[in-house]
């Protein structure tokens, strides 16, 4: 269970006041408040909203009641084996926003490769993705030949896209994929950095805006 001084102490690793984590954490700042005037010790479900609200902006509490500033996390994956395990991952951090919006912003993405590389698994991997709720999926494509079209994305074109390596971005995630010939191919590197993501979210909502929408 958090403390009363972890949370004043990853506050501060944020320069958070107690609104701006009642907001990510969706719970009262009197609720804050109390918490670490330790006039009550918060319910379990509170305590994991606050939890996750750190955990999203890369602070994580630690077992001798201490809060840290988390390392960037980045873990790679090679070949169509692997590419599978990382389908399993992305699929299970979008678990993970439960009660909130699941946001996906995909740049460059190419549905036909990406489903040769899947296999047989893509069916799989459809079904589930269109059972999430809350999920909104934006792919930037170049033009339509790459769209395979499901239902729980949303496409836009924009012709000349200024970028030779696909991106995505979910939560605090930011990864890159790299589709060629060989048993090595497809790679995808993942990288965990909030400052990643918010710099990469920038650019994709301005290309965003400057792209049209695609007739299905």
């Amino acid at each position: 269970m958090i403390t009363a001084a972890q949370l004043r102490a990853a506050r501060g690793l944020l320069d958070w006041t107690r609104n701006d984590l009642a907001q990510a954490a969706s719970v009262s700042p009197e609720t804050i408040k109390n918490i670490e005037h330790g006039t009550f010790r918060p319910q379990e479900t509170t305590a994991d909203a606050i939890v996750k609200a750190f955990s999203a902006h890369d602070v994580a509490f630690t077992e001798d009641e201490g809060v840290k500033k988390s390392l960037t996390l980045m873990t790679s994956y090679k070949g169509k084996s692997e590419f599978r395990k990382y389908v399993d991952d992305f699929y299970t951090a979008l678990l993970k926003m439960e009660g909130k919006e699941a946001l996906v912003c995909a740049a460059g993405i190419d549905d036909r490769r990406f489903s040769d590389a899947l296999g047989d698994y893509v069916n799989v991997h459809a079904e589930r993705m269109s059972k999430l709720k809350n999920l909104h999926f934006k792919s930037l494509v170049s033009d339509k030949s790459g769209a395979l079209f499901p239902a729980y994305i949303e496409y836009r074109v924009l012709p000349n896209m200024p970028m030779t390596v696909l991106f995505g971005i979910y939560g605090n995630f930011f990864d890159l994929t790299i589709y060629g010939e060989g048993p090595e191919f497809p790679k995808v590197v993942v990288i965990k950095s909030q400052i990643v993501v918010d710099a990469y979210r920038s650019q994709f909502d301005a290309m965003w805006n400057n792209a049209k929408p695609v007739d299905r």
